[in-house]
């Protein structure tokens, strides 16, 4: 059984307690782009388990993240990451900015149907 799968079978108290039981929680959270919709789906595990960081700690996206998580009430905080990660997900800014150069203006064009087509989009 590997660490993941130990963490799995543990219900909400055990992981409430086995997070306070080494003194503060600490959530570090690095910098790379897509990381950050990964962090965010991290902290939304540690919230819906009721652990919440005494300290958050974050690099480049990792500090957008983690701004979004400490400036807001807990109750508030997968809200304003949702909300976040939803304008980030595809701005038309991009669409403008790729436009002035045709080259960048098919990447995008391409990387627009290859996501569409993914999602299971029309």
């Amino acid at each position: 059984m590997n660490a993941y799968q130990k963490l799995c079978d543990f219900g909400q108290a055990e992981i409430q307690n086995a997070a306070r039981s080494a003194g503060q929680v600490v959530l570090v959270l690095q910098g790379g782009g897509a990381l950050g919709a990964y962090q965010a789906g991290v902290y939304q595990a540690l919230h819906e388990a009721g652990v919440e960081p005494d300290w958050i700690i974050g690099t480049s996206i990792g500090a957008i993240n983690a701004s979004l998580i400490a400036g807001n009430a807990p109750e508030d905080r997968l809200e304003r990451l949702r909300a976040f990660w939803s304008r980030v997900e595809h701005s038309p800014a991009f669409d403008i900015a790729f436009a002035a150069n045709p080259f960048l203006g098919a990447m995008l064009q391409n990387s627009s149907t290859a996501a569409t087509s993914s999602s299971g989009g029309s």
